[in-house]
């Protein structure tokens, strides 16, 4: 299997989205023994089920989310099972936060023989979501181990439901806007000191294939979370499982730039509708993919009369704390970009008679936050 690469903070999106190729691929101390009861500032973390110890020297945490038919089953990492057995040879053992489907953490204590490792795996992926709403944020939240103590996070991170909803996000809002956010609404994790260390287990099923740039993105989110939760290391397996896990939730939506762009007429007027989320860097006018956008929109494009009017539309979705005017920059510098494409493609430029951003003042669907309005939209009205 491929070893881990630890990864640094970034300060931009563009850094990151460019520098994926790195991207992807724990000290320890005693402490005294922890119950696991629900507490006042995690009311739904529950007590440990039978047949694990009630109480062991915690030296560090795993959070582990319940598995699906959209995923393969856990599989522990060599190196990440030599890090237990030393633990475990040193008398110390882990806290385990196991997540839901329904988000729901329970807190457990596990031994670290070599037969308790084993047994965690199994019961790691015995529990299967039967409802959506996993979240990777909520185990994390619940952890109780001592101060600087590492973590180890199973999960394909792409959280369901909640303040980390990959459906919403659609991979296209900048990390570092998630992160603003998810610290304005008082939701990032305390890790302070803290290796961090997540497992991605891998898609399957229904699943679709997340690509360079998503994972990317998906573990510069994860990232920026724990650097701003105080982490001090951060580090990425990519998961080798390849059982699919049982649970039956719904997957995550992916954009794809070679989607078939939406088109649709009502009389002499025609609408093409091209989603941000597939075709756009985050936060960017610059296209994923231009080659397979040129050929969708040519498509789109079809024959034109000579007395057809184009315009072209940029419109982002509403987020909280949104800056309007970098929001209309944006969608209009998106807009100009796929005016420049329609020249590309040889359209008249007296048939391109207005190229204009809205960003999220004029919502294409409700509510407008949702992500359907991050898109540049081009009508086509023929008149005589």
């Amino acid at each position: 299997m491929m070893e881990p690469r630890s990864v640094v903070g970034r300060s931009s999106i563009a850094a990151v989205l460019f520098a994926l190729l790195w991207l992807a691929s724990c000290s320890s101390q005693s402490a005294p023994p922890i119950t696991a009861e629900p507490t006042a500032s995690n009311p739904q973390v529950s007590a440990p089920a039978s047949g694990l110890p009630s109480a062991v020297r915690v030296a560090g945490t795993v959070v582990s989310t319940a598995g699906s038919s959209n995923e393969a089953q856990v599989v522990i990492p060599a190196p990440i099972v030599q890090s237990w057995t030393a633990l475990g040879s040193a008398g110390s053992g882990l806290e385990w936060i196991s997540v839901a489907g329904d988000a729901r953490a329970s807190r457990q204590t596990a031994d670290l023989n070599a037969a308790a490792i084993g047994k965690l795996a199994e019961k790691m992926n015995a529990l299967q979501a039967q409802s959506s709403g996993r979240s990777a944020l909520a185990g994390l939240a619940a952890i109780t181990s001592p101060a600087g103590s590492p973590i180890w996070v199973f999960s394909p991170l792409l959280d369901t439901e909640g303040a980390l909803n990959f459906n919403s996000l659609a991979f296209d809002q900048s990390p570092p806007t998630v992160i603003q956010a998810l610290t304005r609404a008082g939701r990032i994790p305390n890790l302070k000191g803290r290796n961090v260390t997540f497992v991605v287990t891998p898609e399957a099923g229904a699943q679709k294939k997340l690509s360079q740039l998503q994972v990317g993105y998906l573990h510069a989110v994860w990232e920026g979370l724990a650097r701003a939760g105080g982490a001090t290391k951060v580090t990425f397996f990519n998961g080798t499982g390849e059982t699919p896990g049982t649970g039956t939730i719904r997957p995550i939506a992916v954009p794809n730039p070679r989607d078939r762009i939406n088109s649709a007429a009502v009389g002499k007027t025609r609408t093409c509708t091209l989603p941000a989320p597939a075709l756009f860097v985050p936060d960017e006018a610059t296209l994923i993919d231009k080659n397979a956008t040129l050929g969708a929109l040519g498509q789109c494009v079809g024959t034109l009369a000579a007395t057809t009017k184009i315009t072209v539309e940029g419109h982002t979705a509403a987020s909280p704390g949104g800056d309007e005017q970098s929001a209309k920059d944006l969608s209009t510098r998106r807009a100009t970009e796929v005016a420049a494409l329609l020249r590309e493609l040889k359209v008249p430029a007296k048939n391109i008679t207005r190229v204009v951003g809205y960003g999220d003042t004029k919502p294409l669907v409700e509510p407008a936050a949702d992500p359907a309005n991050r898109a540049v939209v081009v009508t086509f009205t023929t008149t005589g």
